[in-house]
């Protein structure tokens, strides 16, 4: 499984209208071994861990947002050396988290219950000043 984020995937979908973002968007290709992705009925699971560190240094990850949804949610997307798979859009409920840094794990889970998860990504969500 391959998740691929733009250099800017960021959603603002606050009702405010203000620039920090709200959500996330990028793309999951899931790779049945055949070198391409390919569309499959199952599950996503994904966490979002805000990502802190204490006086000392040493970090502490909490749990900001879970999402569990079904392959049918996300628009499918096509792309020629990768293959067929998903663009997924989340929005998280925390209002506050511009600025910080987060870590989201991405897992699929098939109707047979076979799993699959991609790499860990690490990145900092923009605080925008006014």
């Amino acid at each position: 499984m391959v998740s691929l984020f733009d250099q800017r995937p960021w959603l603002s979908v606050d009702e405010s209208g203000d620039r920090d973002p709200e959500g996330v968007q990028y793309r999951v290709f899931l790779d049945v071994g055949e070198g391409k992705g390919r569309f499959l009925d199952g599950t996503f699971h994904i966490e979002m861990y805000k990502i802190e560190r204490d006086q000392t240094g040493k970090i502490i990850r909490t749990l900001a947002s879970d999402w569990n949804y079904p392959t049918t949610e996300f628009a499918a997307v096509r792309a020629r050396i990768l293959g067929e798979g998903y663009r997924i859009r989340l929005h998280w409920a925390d209002k506050n988290l511009a600025g910080s840094e987060i870590e989201l794990i991405t897992r699929f889970k098939d109707e047979h219950g076979h799993e699959a998860r991609s790499d860990t990504k690490r990145m900092r969500i923009p605080k925008y000043a006014y």
